[in-house]
């Protein structure tokens, strides 16, 4: 049973994490911004950008964000392959819209959270289950992320070798992400092993949070039996690597709109630091985070500050804006309520 004071303690350690996630977002978009803030034509020029940029692009930037989404849909089903066959479009598809939107909104990713509960609820699997493939799903993320961030290194001309040599790294640290999450699922009971004995012989941990973290590794092997299927595998691997090519080729848009043009090695290098830069504690939506990210990248490739500020914006917009349409129109179509996404977010662990 829930305690009395849980409630009012969890909502007031959402307020804080919201009240972070704002400061570090005003915080990333003052830095991303100062130097053309400090110049009095900085606003001026920026507007001007806005004003004389090709919008042309737009469509093909929603065509892009429509594969991404459906991409992700059916990467969930065959991520969710061992719990049941369920339809891409039909049953999948609305959760991951509501799930996007509602971190659009909403802080520290819970919208994850909601999208868990809404497909555990409309579809009648178990939370743990859901919630183990949207874990996977993360970490075939990270390693598609990481072959398109070494990619970018490893073929920006003009980069010296130890640039080249870092790309590798990026590389090698996906291979062994990958080679981990099949030892995992091949060698389930060794690892889970393994994994406790190294926490046996960490310094002040408790022995319940010790046993949490067992327990949560060895549900999660369930998620991880659709790596035993070399067909899952290659789709849930493909899918991946597709998703974040999708992104790149609309960051590449976003840019030849502002008249940017760079190679699409460099537009993957956005890409790769954007994907890790939310990861960050921020506001939600990212505000902020992605024009610094834009910024820091492209600030080596272009001189124009202004045309990359305001390229972060439109294609920033360009997804948060429909992204969180949809999903609330789904949302909507649901037959859910404001309340029952309010207790889903305070069930979250904190």
């Amino acid at each position: 049973m829930t305690a009395p004071s849980e409630g009012p303690q969890k909502s007031q350690h959402h307020v804080w994490q919201l009240a972070l996630g704002i400061a570090v977002s005003l915080g990333c978009l003052w830095y991303s911004a100062r130097e053309m803030l400090s110049d009095k034509q900085g606003l001026e020029q920026i507007r001007t950008e806005f004003a004389e940029a090709n919008y042309i692009t737009l469509l093909p930037m929603w065509l892009c964000l429509t594969l991404f989404y459906l991409l992700k849909a059916w990467r969930w089903r065959l991520l969710l392959r061992p719990v049941g066959d369920f339809h891409s479009l039909r049953d999948l598809l609305p959760p991951v819209m509501i799930g996007f939107a509602f971190n659009n909104v909403l802080p520290a990713h819970l919208g994850d959270f909601i999208r868990v509960y809404v497909f555990s609820r409309k579809q009648g699997v178990t939370p743990l289950a859901a919630l183990s493939s949207v874990i996977l799903e993360r970490i075939f993320d990270i390693i598609a992320v990481l072959f398109i961030l070494g990619g970018g290194l490893l073929f920006v001309p003009g980069l010296n070798a130890s640039v080249h040599k870092t790309a590798m790294v990026f590389a090698a640290i996906a291979a062994v992400f990958m080679m981990g999450a099949i030892a995992f699922v091949i060698w389930t009971g060794p690892f889970v092993r393994q994994f406790e004995a190294v926490l046996a012989w960490v310094p002040l941990l408790p022995a319940g949070l010790r046993r949490k973290l067992t327990e949560t590794l060895e549900a999660g092997a369930s998620g991880l039996a659709s790596l035993k299927q070399p067909k899952l595998l290659t789709g849930i691997v493909l899918s991946s690597l597709a998703q974040w090519l999708l992104n790149a080729a609309m960051v590449h848009l976003s840019l030849w709109s502002f008249g940017i043009h760079v190679s699409g090695a460099v537009s993957c290098l956005v890409v790769g630091v954007t994907a890790f830069g939310v990861t960050v504690p921020s506001s939600p939506g990212y505000f902020g985070v992605i024009q610094l990210c834009f910024m820091t990248v492209l600030k080596v490739f272009v001189d124009d500050q202004p045309a990359v500020f305001a390229a972060s914006v439109y294609y920033h917009l360009a997804q948060w804006i429909p992204v969180t349409l949809i999903g609330f129109v789904y949302f909507v179509r649901s037959g859910m309520t404001l309340r029952e996404v309010n207790a889903a977010a305070d069930a979250k662990p904190a």
